[in-house]
This record gives structure tokens, C-alpha cells and sequence, in this order.
């Protein structure tokens, strides 16, 4: 029994590391993705007179085409090094719907949650997507029909964080009588929308891994081009822009934003903008593959109280990096925008410490 013990030992450490540098590696991958994104967004030296490129779902389009490639680039190095890889074929009509499914909730989701970065302030968006224990659990039950056995403790901290969540949304907006700018009121709604089509692709991404059976690589370059279509489509819709570009232009489709930007940045002979919406496809590639092998490994009730914690710590950062309470006002709006952000951040601590043991008990 002694030597089995100190046999399992190391085991249990290494598990725990192996858990802790994995949580650790997402952290880094979500805060870093999201703080590169409201950069290229909404920071990005443009022009003279224009800052970000706000063009969400031109964006996307773009890091599909360039995980593509590198999917090809991946194909051809394995050929040459004489380990060639063969993506596993879809088999019948349902698994291509759940792929068709998985790309339009995708381009969604990060189509919308892009989009609110641009308008609203980073932390105001992932306060809002840190209440996705809520929508994930009502989109579980939805598609999956999956009976959510939820106690009364841990529905009152997810109303208390939704309540924490509205109270930002109200302080940032200027009070209840709502002295924002019609594309702060657009961000939100965005960022609500993308909430839900967020849960709606975890839930997917769990159906795939456990009933088709495609490993990460796969289910992200199967998606590529479909996304690349949806999200085509949707740069086409008008939208109010951000800053600078409204008072330029007022509002334009994604499509109407690059070409400015392609008008902008060959009159000025600086291409760095360009290079930095190619180089996040170059990111989100790596990113999206890592978070999908997450969620199949994990439920997705579960990846989303990893990115639930990394929400948290993003929240705090992004307040403090980019300084976003100094345009609120008097003292006791800061201070009644942290005291919500803590208070949302303890709720859904809270609800996935009863969640645990819920689980636990079954």
C-alpha cells in the first residue's frame, strides 16, 4: 500500500500540474486574444484622422482564409516529412449539418463579440460574456434537451451577476437616461447576441467531439470556408461606427471599412494595419484549435467556468491597461463599476462553487 502511494504521488502532482498549465495557457491565449483584438479594433494607428479597423466580420473572414492556408501549409509539411495527414471525412448528412451549424454559431459569435469590442469598452463586453453559465445552460437544454437540475443558491448568483452586469451597462451609459451614443447601445446588444450564439457554439462543439468524433484540427478547418461565407455576407450589413471613423464617414459595412482602410493605408504608403488584421488570423488559427481540443475534452458547462475565471481577470486588467473608467465621471461611478464587476466576478465564482458540489453530490 506504501509503494503504491508514493507510486501515485508524483502521478497526482503531475495531473495537477498538467491541469494547472493547461488553465494557465488558456488564460494567456483568451486575455492576450482579446486584448490584441480591442487593439486592432479600436486602438491601431490608421490614419491622421482614423484609429481601429472597425470591420468585425471582414475581420473574421480574414482569419478564416489565413487558417486555411495554414491548414495547407500543415498538409504539405506533413507530406514532405512523410507523415501525411488525412482530416477524417464527414459521413452523411447529418454530421455536414452540424458542421453548417457549428460555422454559422462560430461566425456569430465571433462576428458580434468583435463587433461590441469595437463600440463599448473591453471590459464592459466581458462583463457581459462572463454571464455565460446562464445562456450556456439554456442553450444545453434547448438543443441538447439536457434537463439542467440547477438549485435555487445557484440561480440567485446568476441573477445577482446578470443584475452586476446591467448595473455597468446602466453606470458606462450614462444613467438610466441613456446619454450614450446609439453605437454604445449597439455594442451592448451585440455583445448580448453574442453571448448567446457563444453558448450555442460551445454546445455544438461538445456534439462534434463526442458524436463525429473530429479532433480540433479538423473541426477548425472544416469550418473555414463556410465561416468565411457567413461571414462574408454579414460584412455587408451597415452598421454606426466607432470614434473616429464616424465622424469621418458616420456608418459603413465592413466591407465599406477595408476599402477605406486599403484607400488610407496605399496613400500613405503604411501597410502595418493590414499586416496586423493578417496576423491575428495568423493568432486566432492557433487559438481556436487550442479552445476547441478545451471544450471536447471538457463539457461545456465546465470550459465556460475556465473562460468565466479568465473573464474575470481580463475585466480587471483591461480596466487598469486601457483606462476605461476615466471617461465615466465622478468617483462613485468608478467605484460603483468595480464594486459591480466584483460583485459579478463573486457571483459566478460563487454559483460554480455550488454547481461543483451539486455535481458532486451526483
Amino acid at each position: 500500500a506504501e509503494a503504491a502511494a508514493v507510486e501515485q504521488a508524483p502521478q497526482a502532482t503531475d495531473s495537477w500540474a498538467a491541469q494547472g498549465s493547461i488553465f494557465l495557457t488558456y488564460f494567456m491565449a483568451q486575455s492576450g486574444m482579446s486584448f490584441y483584438m480591442k487593439y486592432l479594433l479600436a486602438k491601431v494607428q490608421v490614419g491622421e484622422k482614423l484609429i481601429g479597423v472597425p470591420a468585425s466580420f471582414a475581420v473574421t473572414a480574414c482569419q478564416q482564409v489565413v487558417s486555411l492556408a495554414l491548414f495547407v501549409v500543415f498538409l504539405v509539411v506533413s507530406t514532405v516529412v512523410g507523415r501525411p495527414y488525412a482530416p477524417k471525412q464527414l459521413q452523411g448528412a447529418r454530421e455536414y449539418l452540424l458542421v453548417f451549424g457549428l460555422s454559422l454559431a462560430f461566425s456569430l459569435n465571433i462576428g458580434l463579440n468583435l463587433a461590441s469590442i469595437a463600440l463599448v469598452p473591453l471590459s464592459l463586453s466581458m462583463i457581459i460574456r462572463a454571464c455565460s453559465p446562464l445562456s450556456t445552460a439554456i442553450m444545453q437544454r434547448v438543443i441538447m434537451g439536457k434537463k439542467q437540475d440547477i438549485s435555487a443558491g445557484e440561480w440567485l448568483c446568476m441573477c445577482t451577476g446578470v443584475l452586476c452586469a446591467t448595473l455597468v451597462v446602466i453606470v458606462q451609459s450614462g444613467g438610466l437616461t441613456g446619454k450614450a451614443s446609439l453605437a454604445f447601445f449597439v455594442g451592448v446588444a451585440l455583445s448580448v447576441s453574442s453571448l448567446f450564439s457563444g453558448a450555442f457554439d460551445f454546445v455544438l462543439k461538445g456534439i462534434l467531439g463526442s458524436d463525429i468524433k473530429l479532433n480540433a484540427l479538423d473541426t477548425t478547418c472544416y469550418m473555414a470556408l463556410p465561416v468565411t461565407f457567413f461571414t462574408g455576407l454579414m460584412a455587408f450589413a451597415s452598421k454606426p461606427l466607432p470614434g473616429t471613423w464616424r465622424n469621418e464617414y458616420g456608418a459603413l459595412s465592413d466591407w465599406g471599412v477595408v476599402g477605406k482602410l486599403l484607400e488610407v493605408c496605399g496613400n500613405a504608403g503604411n501597410y502595418a494595419p493590414l499586416l496586423a488584421v493578417l496576423f491575428s488570423g495568423v493568432l486566432a488559427f492557433a487559438y481556436n484549435i487550442f479552445v476547441t481540443f478545451m471544450v471536447k475534452k471538457l463539457s461545456p458547462a465546465t470550459t465556460a467556468f475556465a473562460g468565466n475565471f479568465n473573464k474575470a481577470a481580463t475585466i480587471m486588467l483591461s480596466l487598469v491597461v486601457f483606462n476605461e473608467l476615466q471617461s465615466v465621471g465622478p468617483l462613485w461611478k468608478k467605484l460603483s463599476i468595480v464594486g459591480a464587476v466584483l460583485g459579478n466576478i463573486i457571483a459566478f465564482a460563487v454559483y460554480n462553487v455550488l454547481k461543483n458540489k451539486r455535481l458532486a453530490k451526483q
